[in-house]
């Protein structure tokens, strides 16, 4: 407790110093936890918007349908897609389970995947979209589908049009028919937008030939235990009959998974960048801290006490001004995006591809804390380094003499 003591007042007698050391980790740490924060919030933003624009959380399909569906598509579909969705809805209370065909047909000499769906509801998973126009399906509808802006312009067809499919039917017979244009929507998933057209199941099922389904898309309440709920669903499919197996909206989000890699490189930029600018401010103030405190150095060695216990001292010095660094800079960061997130956010330009503005927002992240820690613990000691072994270097005497 004494020792402390001695240390605190150490800190406080060279307060200029110990100004400067402790801004300039505050100001790393801030930085560190908003950037991250503006990171984890874009992740999080992301993997929401793919899971309710096409993925679901989990995917049901028949086993070696994933293995089979390009070349023969309704080889591997699920038998009593009925009995599968009760027993889902019995496991996991609140869950939306959409049945889904899939086949790829010619659409204006394009190829297209075409969708079979219940749209009341697939509505209830597609809710994250980045434009829309025109009526949502409807069971009732006729001859009418809904495609992405995108792949509407590649077919040259506008809302309200109507576009002419070709395709080979379950019975291996060619069928066609011409489809209107009656939504156009935009979702967050781009290799989904560039390929796929959405109908009501009684047109897919008129245009192959069959009702079969391929998938179902579970939407869950939440996202905790993800994983160990997947191999509980897994187990109980398995149990009752069921040769289906169960996947995870990650297997398939590659997009999702290049994003944050991506980005990932961006924040350990960021993150050496404010290491060297905390490392530099560290060394150059506490070189300059040192140098003006050698005659307090060699009178605490005249007087007896050995250099380790100094050179432990000053490394106590650094570690308390690391973790004063470290609480400021928290409370700054925390301020900062209490005040922006309970603003609604700072809304930035549209990107590309989007049609509407984004709210920039901060969320808590674990690696932003973990890296902020380590610019206030481990960052400061290391800069310490250098000087003190210059200063520890010089005789008593010399010390003295300052």
């Amino acid at each position: 407790m004494k020792e402390l003591s001695i240390i605190i007042r150490s800190v406080l007698l060279h307060i200029g110093k110990s100004r400067a050391v402790a801004g300039s980790i505050a100001a790393g740490v801030a930085a560190l936890f908003l950037i991250g924060g503006y990171y984890e919030y874009n992740f999080w933003g992301l993997k929401q918007a793919l899971i309710r624009s096409r993925y679901a959380h989990l995917q049901i399909y028949q086993r070696g349908y994933l293995q089979t569906r390009d070349v023969s598509p309704f080889e591997n579909c699920l038998e009593d897609s009925g009995e599968i969705v009760r027993l889902i809805q019995k496991a996991e209370h609140g869950a939306v389970c959409a049945p889904r065909s899939k086949a790829m047909a010619v659409a204006n000499g394009e190829p297209v995947e075409v969708w079979g769906v219940v749209p009341e509801t697939e509505s209830r998973i597609f809710t994250f979209f980045t434009s829309r126009k025109g009526l949502g399906l409807s069971s009732e509808d006729g001859a009418v589908c809904q495609m992405s802006p995108v792949l509407a312009e590649r077919f040259g067809v506008r809302l309200g049009e109507t576009v002419s499919v070709a395709c080979v039917d379950s019975n291996g017979m060619m069928n066609a028919c011409d489809l209107t244009v009656q939504s156009l929507i935009g979702s967050y998933a781009e290799d989904f937008d560039q390929i796929a057209a959405v109908v009501p199941e009684s047109v897919f099922s008129d245009l192959f030939g069959t009702g079969q389904i391929c998938e179902i898309a579970v939407l869950l309440e939440n996202d905790r235990n993800l994983h160990e709920r997947k191999a509980v669903l897994q187990k109980m499919l398995i149990d009752a009959g069921f040769d289906a197996e169960v996947t995870e909206w990650s297997d398939q989000a590659t997009y999702f998974h290049q994003v944050v890699r991506y980005y990932e490189g961006f924040y350990r930029i960021v993150m050496a960048v404010v290491a060297v600018i905390v490392f530099f401010v560290t060394f150059t103030t506490m070189s300059l801290s040192l140098l003006e405190r050698m005659k307090e150095f060699g009178v605490c060695l005249s007087l007896g006490t050995r250099k380790p216990a100094v050179v432990r001292r000053v490394l106590c010095e650094t570690l308390v001004l690391g973790a004063a660094g470290c609480v400021i800079g928290s409370l700054i960061a925390f301020a900062v995006a209490l005040a922006v997130n309970r603003t609604g956010g700072i809304m930035l330009p549209a990107s590309p591809g989007m049609a509407v503005e984004t709210p920039l927002r901060l969320k808590f992240s674990v690696q932003a804390a973990v890296l902020s820690l380590a610019a206030g613990f481990i960052v400061p000691p290391l800069a310490l380094i250098f000087p003190a072994a210059a200063v520890f270097r010089r005789s008593i005497v010399e010390l003295l003499r300052g």
